[in-house]
C-alpha cells in the first residue's frame, strides 16, 4: 500500500474530533442588499408613482371615451418614459452591500462592548398595577447607536460600487458615519437585512433539530 493510500484509508476510521472547533468553522448566512445614495432622485420617482397612480384613478372614472381615454395613455406613455430614465440613474448610483451572520456569542461579545463603554443603569419606579416600586432599566440611546455600529462593521464585509469597485469590510467609524449620513430607507434595508439573517438561521436550526429528533 502507498504512503497516499495509507492517509487516506486513516482517515477513513472513525477519530475524535473537537465540537468547539466545528462550530467555528461553520458557515454563516451570506446576503446582499442594493442601496442607493441620491435621494432626489428617489424622492422624483415615488412622485412619479403617485402621478401614475392618479392617472390610473381618472381612467377609471373617465369611462370609455376614446378621447379621454388616449389622453391619459399618452400622459401615462410620457410620465413612464420619465420614470424610466430617472431608474436608470438609480442603477448607476446603486452600492451593493455585501453582509455576513455572525454567531450568537460574537453578538454577545459587542454588546458586553456597548455596556462596558455605556453601562446599564436603573432606576426605581412604581408598577401602576400592582402599586410596588421595582427596579427598571434606563434607556440608553447612545450606547444602542454605539451596539449597532458594531454590528454593522462586524456584518457588512464588502461593499460593492456602481463601477465594480470594491472595499473589504468597514471600519466602526465609518459603519457610525454611515448610519449618520445614509438615507433613512437604506439605513433600514441594511439593519432589517441583518436581523433577517439572525432570525432565519435560528429558525431554520431549530426546524433542523425538530426533523432529526422526529426520525431518530
Amino acid at each position: 500500500m502507498s504512503d497516499i493510500e495509507e492517509i487516506v484509508e486513516e482517515a477513513k476510521k472513525p477519530g475524535k474530533f473537537n465540537i468547539v472547533d466545528v462550530v467555528k468553522d461553520r458557515g454563516y448566512p451570506k446576503d446582499e442588499v442594493n442601496v442607493f445614495i441620491d435621494e432626489n432622485v428617489a424622492f422624483r420617482v415615488a412622485e412619479i408613482n403617485e402621478a401614475i397612480d392618479k392617472i390610473g384613478k381618472q381612467m377609471d372614472r373617465a369611462g370609455v371615451d376614446k378621447k379621454t381615454l388616449d389622453k391619459f395613455l399618452g400622459e401615462r406613455d410620457s410620465i413612464l418614459d420619465a420614470r424610466e430614465k430617472l431608474l436608470d440613474e438609480m442603477r448607476d448610483d446603486k452600492y451593493v452591500f455585501h453582509l455576513t451572520g455572525i454567531s450568537e456569542g460574537a453578538r454577545q461579545d459587542l454588546f458586553d462592548i456597548a455596556v462596558k463603554k455605556y453601562p446599564i443603569k436603573k432606576t426605581t419606579v412604581m408598577n401602576q398595577v400592582t402599586g410596588e416600586f421595582e427596579e427598571q432599566e434606563v434607556e440608553n440611546v447612545e450606547r444602542d447607536r454605539y451596539f449597532t455600529s458594531l454590528l454593522w462593521e462586524a456584518g457588512i464585509y464588502k461593499v460593492v460600487s456602481p463601477d465594480g469597485s470594491e472595499q473589504d469590510g468597514i471600519t466602526f467609524e465609518e459603519a457610525a458615519e454611515l448610519r449618520r449620513i445614509l438615507p433613512l430607507a437604506s439605513l433600514t434595508t441594511i439593519t432589517e437585512a441583518l436581523e433577517k439573517m439572525r432570525a432565519a438561521t435560528a429558525i431554520f436550526m431549530m426546524t433542523v433539530n425538530e426533523d432529526f429528533l422526529a426520525k431518530s
